[in-house]
């Protein structure tokens, strides 16, 4: 027992020492483990991908250190300066190959599928498809008449190379349900509201505010409107409802404000069937929480800020002053420009 220790021993330290097997020419390769591959399956076809040049050394080492039987399926980066214990240590930890993705706050399903492209994660037709799998609302506890527009959380993913679709929306859904936790449901009931609702409306603020402190101000109109019976008539939601018909251009047309979609808060009173977008936390927040304000009306100023009124006739004066007027000196200058060429 002794010799063999003796022998075991040194045997270990050459094996876990090798590195000058690897093979590759460039700085660095991708090597995919398919799911169920073994070890000697594995090794072999880093041979033939010309990574390593000793597929039974590779075997043996993994033996050793108790990681053969233990290999993670998915995309890994092999970097030339690695050892044959650094590969064998990453398959098994399943250090997989991740590629960094952001998703802005107020992305809708559409963008983010184009995101997702863009990074070649995810063919845009099946992330939509995906998304309206209804296995979503029951896993996650959502309203059975709910999209998973509004609760595909919007922030900084780490997601790995050729990794399922389903597993794409569902890092999307834990993250979302780490941030609307339990507190925040209790109190959205409490105020007898639906976390549907909420959602909704914290969708068209983060669609309409570009200042974080203007959301609960933004809030306290919208919920002011609802009360009063007054029609939003918030443009995100009208985007929102032509970009559904395929017909949104970049910009919104006279003949657009009669469109007949229930997203169309200019046509129909309420609050849109779902949300428009992915909003972020201090809109959700804005949503629980509105200012207590006696506002119905805002116009964006050119600084991105707002305007707010709680008369129609200061919120026609603020619409002449800030984008009316604006408008005409606009056109005054071109008429001025041209005129002199």
């Amino acid at each position: 027992m002794r010799i063999l220790k003796f022998l075991f021993i040194p045997l270990l330290f050459f094996l876990y020492g090798c590195g000058a097997d690897i093979t590759i020419n460039q700085k660095e390769v991708l090597f995919e483990i398919k799911k169920g591959e073994s070890i000697q399956t594995v090794s072999r076809r880093l041979k033939h991908e010309n990574i390593i040049n000793n597929p039974l050394r590779f075997q043996i080492l993994a033996k050793l250190m108790r990681k053969d039987s233990n290999l993670k399926y998915g995309v890994y980066l092999i970097t030339r300066e690695e050892k044959y214990a650094d590969i064998i240590n990453k398959f098994s930890k399943g250090a997989t190959y991740s590629i960094k993705v952001t998703i802005p706050e107020g992305s809708n399903i559409y963008q983010i599928a184009d995101i997702l492209l863009q990074k070649e994660l995810v063919k845009k037709e099946d992330f939509l498809k995906e998304c309206g799998n209804k296995k979503f609302l029951a896993r996650y506890n959502l309203p059975q008449n709910a999209t998973l527009e509004g609760y595909l959380y919007p922030d900084t993913y780490m997601i790995p190379l050729n990794y399922p679709v389903e597993k794409i929306i569902e890092m999307f859904l834990d993250k979302f349900d780490q941030i609307v936790d339990q507190k925040y449901i209790d109190e959205i009931n409490k105020r007898g509201l639906t976390l549907q609702k909420i959602l909704t409306m914290a969708s068209i603020i983060e669609k309409e505010a570009k200042l974080e402190y203007e959301k609960p101000i933004i809030a306290g109109v919208y919920y002011n409107r609802l009360k009063q019976k007054i029609k939003l008539q918030a443009d995100p939601t009208l985007i929102y409802a032509l970009i559904l018909k395929g017909e949104y251009t970049g910009d919104i047309r006279y003949r657009d404000f009669t469109l007949d979609s229930k997203y169309n808060t200019y046509k129909y009173y309420g609050l849109p069937p779902s949300p428009i977008a992915n909003p972020g936390k201090t809109s959700i927040l804005a949503a629980i929480y509105p200012a207590d304000v006696d506002y119905l009306y805002f116009v964006a100023r050119p600084d991105g800020s707002h305007q707010f009124s709680k008369t129609l006739k200061e919120h026609n004066q603020a619409v002449y002053q800030y984008q009316k007027l604006p408008a005409i000196e606009r056109r005054k200058k071109r008429i001025e420009s041209l005129s002199g060429q």
